[in-house]
């Protein structure tokens, strides 16, 4: 019995060592790229000065073009990530000015991301290879609701990893060794969505609305601190369906958010109904340049 319980012992040390190594390993490679998206971007890449930054969902990313803003001589990167919420958005921030950079504006797209303060789980694991070297992020994971794990995930060796294997295990990382890079990385962040959208049905917009979102005033005191001109914008949003005036009590409770919502009405310009196509980003674009950057 005495040697069954030596032998379970020693199999349990040496599990514990092995994860303790593939743990070291994965994380010491995710630290060295900044290739395959952008949570590795912002923690990764050389800090720097930006005229403009955008952050936001989807929304954002699939809306607002750099290239148009380089055009105009401006310094800009899309920060807006599919599917983030305003937790994901806020933790983007902190990160990007721990790195040393700066911005001077900094818009924020936020409409429906307003409704929850829950992490998204797909974004979230995005930042799970640096919870155990990033105290930013355990810490702003430890706060967050739905993140009951984040204790266990940051202290057992390797276990991250097998819970988020699809989003952070080993196919993500043969990717990232070879250098294979998202599209959005030779965008500066922007994601063209290039299909229109078929003839949409009338629908009901059924979201809850809140009239408050802790992440946004966390997103407000650091634009404060460190002297960037926040703008909150809501995004287009095609005519089919009927918003139940979210848009404008959205706007009444946060007065300095400027309505975006009915600014592109062509169906044409939609690749879905909450999407904007790429010709409908241009049309976009240029008028985010047009109403706050027309001086530069």
């Amino acid at each position: 019995m005495k040697k069954f319980l030596i032998n379970i012992g020693l199999y349990c040390l040496l599990t514990y060592f092995i994860l303790m190594l593939l743990d070291f390993g994965y994380t010491t490679l995710y630290a060295k790229s900044k290739v395959r998206n952008k949570t590795q971007f912002v923690l990764n890449a050389p800090p720097k000065h930006y005229d403009a930054i955008f952050i936001g969902s989807s929304r954002a990313e699939n809306h607002l073009i750099p290239a148009l803003f380089k055009e105009k001589g401006l310094s800009v990167y899309n920060f807006g990530m599919s599917g983030s919420n305003l937790c994901e958005n806020a933790l983007t921030l902190k990160l990007f000015f721990e790195k040393g950079n700066s911005v001077d504006t900094i818009l924020l797209q936020m409409d429906m991301n307003f409704e929850s303060e829950s992490p998204n789980g797909v974004v979230k694991n995005t930042f799970m290879p640096y919870l155990t070297t990033n105290e930013t992020i355990y810490k702003h994971y430890l706060a967050a609701p739905d993140c009951s794990d984040i204790f266990w995930q940051r202290y057992i060796p390797f276990y991250r990893y097998m819970v988020v294997d699809s989003k952070i295990g080993i196919r993500e990382l043969a990717l990232t060794l070879a250098q294979k890079s998202t599209k959005s990385m030779a965008t500066n962040g922007y994601v063209a969505l290039d299909n229109v959208m078929n003839a949409p049905e009338k629908d009901v917009f059924d979201v809850k609305f809140i009239t408050k979102n802790k992440y946004y005033n966390e997103i407000k005191t650091i634009c404060k601190n460190h002297q960037a001109q926040l703008i909150g914008f809501e995004a287009p949003f095609c005519d089919a369906v009927e918003t139940q005036n979210y848009f404008g009590k959205l706007k009444q409770s946060i007065p300095e958010l400027y309505d975006y919502s009915e600014a592109i009405p062509a169906d044409s310009l939609y690749s879905s109904c909450g999407h904007l196509n790429h010709k409908g980003a241009v049309e976009f674009t240029k008028l985010i340049l047009k109403n706050h950057f027309s001086d530069q």
